[in-house]
This record gives C-alpha cells, structure tokens and sequence, in this order.
C-alpha cells in the first residue's frame, strides 16, 4: 500500500535555495529537505521511525511544473569575526551580501509517494504523520507548511499537478537529493560538526523525470566525477599567487593527514587501493573571466566516494573541532593564513563548488596538466594527453588542444621547480580537451592530480567566459 506524504505551501511560495547553489532555486521540494524537516523536530526516541523511512526507495512526486523562481539581495550578519569588527549591532562580527532565492508555484500542494516493498505498519504511519504535523515550515521559516503523513490504496494524480518519476541518468530530467540508508545518522554528524544538512544529500541525487515528457528524445548520457565531495576553503583576506598552488596543497595534505583519526582510510594515504581515486588537495584559481588573474581564491579536498564514517573521519581531520569552521593553514617559509569553509556564501562564484562540478563537454586546464609519460615523437603528445586523460578515470577525449602556454585567462603557468614535489621531472602542459558526452566535476587529471595540479575547469557551450 503506497505511503503518501501531502505538503500544503501556506503563503503559496517556497523559500530556498539550491543547496550547494544558494544562487539557484530549488523546486519541487527535494525529498532530502522533506527529509531533514521531519528530523528537525524529532526527539532522540523518534529517530527509529525515521531509519524505517529511509530505507525506501526514492519515492514519486506530484507537484506544479509551472513554478516562478524570484531573487532578493539583502545585507545579513554572518559568522565571521575580525578584530575591529564591521557591524554596528553585533561586537566583531561582519555584515556579508546574501542573496535569497523564492519559488512561486501555481499549486501550493505536494505529495510524496513512497511505493514499499511491504506493507508499512500502522503505528509508523502514525508516528510519521506526528512528526509531519509538527514540521512548521520547509526551506526558510518564511515558507510555513502543512504536513500530513497517511496511506492510500489508490494514488491518483490531483488536478493541475504533474508526475516526477525516479528513472534513470540517460533519461533524467533534473537530480533531486534524496535520502539513504545512514542519512539519520549522517545528519547527526554533520549537526555534530555544525555544517549545513544538505552536504549529507549533496551527492546522493536521483535522476527523476516528468512523466508527460516520456516521447521526449533522451539527453545524451552525462559522465559522473569520480568525486562525490569538494569542500571548500576559501582565503579570508589574501588571494595568493597561482605559483605557490603546491606549497598550499602540500601543507593541507600534511595538515589533513595529522588531524585525522586513525585508523586512516585508505583513500587519504593512497596505499593499497591502486586503480582507485585517492583523496585530492586542490587550489581554486581565478581563471575563465576577462580580468582573470590566477591568484588562488581557495582550497579545496576533494573526496571520492566512501563509507559514511571514513568521509566523516575526513572531514573531521579538515575542519577541525572550530564551530566558525575557521582553518588555520601553516605554509612552510609563507607563514599562516586563516581559511573559512563557508559553502551558502556565493561569491566569490570561483571558489564555490558549482564553478568547478557542473557538467560540460569541454574542459580546460586551469592548472598545467602532468602527463604519464613523454611521448616518444612529438606529434604524438596529443595522444600522450588524451591517454592521460583516460588514464585518470575519465573518457577517452574526441579532441586535443594542447599548449606551453595557459589556454584560458588566468590559468596557472608553473615553472618546473614549482610543480608538486612527487610531480617534478615530469612533462606538463596546458591543454583544452573535448569529449563526445557530458562530464560532471571535479575534474581532476595527470600524475599530479591528488597534488594540486591537472584541474580543468568546465566551459560552457558557445562561450569561454566565465564570472567570479
């Protein structure tokens, strides 16, 4: 018997952003938002229920496909705190620029259908129907909601709602974030470690698709990155030079490794797992813009898929125990410099995670790319390159652009004696490569690519722009 779960928007408008893209709206509802809402208002004797919930499958979804996104700019008191602090109210802390994202459906209502396995008992249905009526809103506290949990013999579809249906990738029409077996206690970890709800669900994103477009010509299939997590730090008031890229990574790697609780998983030391990704440190240049300069806006791990307690023991070593999720990075004869992780802030655009994990087809180097060999004719380093590639987990490009020199504005130019030290007397070069299907980042390629070098950057079609 299918179990359903109706949303009554009650101001007909739903505010919230895209998650890991506060600039981008978010309809409908994801059902991992539905989720964290019900796990908001449980207490530690509840949290049964919700395991039970999570273990179904990603459940259908009736909503409005006519939704209208609005975007509001206000001044708003962050976290941050400096020594003469910037705010009239708050002693030390700082005013920041936020934007905030509405969605204004033609319908008010969602429902979620979950079609089980077995019959769910009654007296969970209850207990989830208790916590839904005490949900008092979804999103922000701006979009109070009505939430009602019951089961039906017969799911029809109601007057003036479409049919969202998991499918599958090649045919997906958007990716929703959904929960999974562990996304209780994965919840409770990152409230633990005062992060943001959605960095549970960031990766675990469904493919789903508006039953009335089945007649439609199917996408071509998108490649996913290896990397299930980037997180990222970005530096509070200084923009480095490109140059220096793997002397910062070299002391996050060393900084990571030191904090992390042992036993150490085996992604964060390499050993043992060959053929399979390791754990990344990255430097995040500005590059892409027409004013682009290559000074490092940020830091970032990027993290392959894992157990949920070995992410986790990851991004303890990372961030550490400062509830300001504040990092302070020693850089061998540089000094320190303060690091923040603060992933809702959308500027500047070249250190957030969308700048770097959206899907294209073609890529270029933003740092140079180190190749696995030295190609024995010179003719053949495109061959060398587009092997490289392959070579890191990637598909075999259809095109090669290679150079000395940066192919986009402000990618890194590295003397030899700057590469990564394990990357040294090695052949590297710029290149721009092409592949005949979608690719998602981040991408990472070439000898160096665990060490702060072989990032690419995605260009979109028609354009070789981007913004900061």
């Amino acid at each position: 018997m299918p179990l359903c779960l109706d949303v009554c928007l009650m101001g007909e408008r739903y505010d919230a952003g895209g998650g890991d893209d506060p600039r981008s709206s978010e309809w409908p509802p994801h059902p991992a938002r539905v989720f964290s809402a019900l796990r908001s208002v449980a207490d530690p004797h509840e949290l049964d229920v919700l395991r039970r919930l999570e273990q179904l499958p990603p459940p259908t979804i009736h909503a409005t496909r006519s939704a209208s996104p609005s975007r509001r700019s206000s001044y708003v008191v962050t976290n941050a705190r400096e020594a003469k602090g910037k705010h009239q109210v708050y002693p030390a802390r700082t005013s920041g620029r936020m934007e905030r994202m509405s969605t204004f459906p033609a319908d008010p209502r969602v429902r979620y259908v979950w079609f089980p396995e077995h019959q769910v008992p009654s007296d969970v249905v209850r207990q989830l129907d208790d916590l839904a009526r005490r949900v008092p809103y979804l999103g922000r506290s701006s979009s109070p909601a009505i939430m009602a949990f019951r089961t039906m013999d017969t799911v029809t579809l109601l007057p003036g709602l479409d049919a969202l249906e998991p499918t599958s990738p090649d045919r997906a029409s958007l990716y929703l974030r959904t929960p999974y077996p562990g996304y209780v206690d994965e919840l409770n970890a990152l409230h633990a470690l005062n992060q943001p709800s959605w960095q549970a669900s960031s990766t675990a994103r469904q493919p789903y698709r508006w039953a009335a477009d089945e007649e439609e010509p199917t996408p071509p299939a998108t490649v996913r990155s290896p990397y299930e997590d980037l997180v990222i730090l970005r530096f509070s008031d200084v923009r480095p030079e490109g140059s220096l890229v793997g002397r910062f990574t070299a002391a996050l790697r060393s900084k990571v490794m030191a904090q992390t609780e042992n036993p150490l998983p085996p992604a964060l030391h390499g050993h043992g797992i060959d053929g399979q990704p390791h754990v990344a440190y990255l430097g995040l240049p500005f590059v892409g813009a027409e004013h682009a300069d290559g000074r490092l806006l940020g830091l970032a791990v990027a993290i392959p898929g894992m157990s949920v307690e070995e992410r986790r023991r990851i991004l303890r070593g990372l961030l550490g125990p400062d509830p300001e999720l504040l990092v302070d990075l020693r850089v061998p004869s540089l000094g320190s410099f303060a690091l923040r992780h603060a992933p809702h802030d959308p500027l500047p655009f070249g250190a957030t995670a969308e700048r770097w994990t959206r899907s294209a087809r073609t890529w270029v180097s933003a740092t140079p790319l180190v190749l696995d060999r030295y190609p024995k004719k010179k003719h053949e380093l495109s061959d060398v390159v587009a092997q490289t590639i392959a070579n890191s987990g990637l598909p075999t490009p259809v095109s090669v652009q290679v150079s000395k020199h940066p192919l986009t504005t402000g990618a890194v130019k590295l003397a030899p004696q700057q590469l990564p030290r394990r990357a040294q007397g090695r052949l590297y070069c710029h290149a721009r490569v092409t592949f005949d299907h979608p690719v998602t980042g981040p991408m990472l390629a070439g000898a160096g690519r665990y060490f702060g070098v072989g990032l690419f950057a995605p260009e979109p079609r028609g354009t070789r722009d981007d913004h900061l």
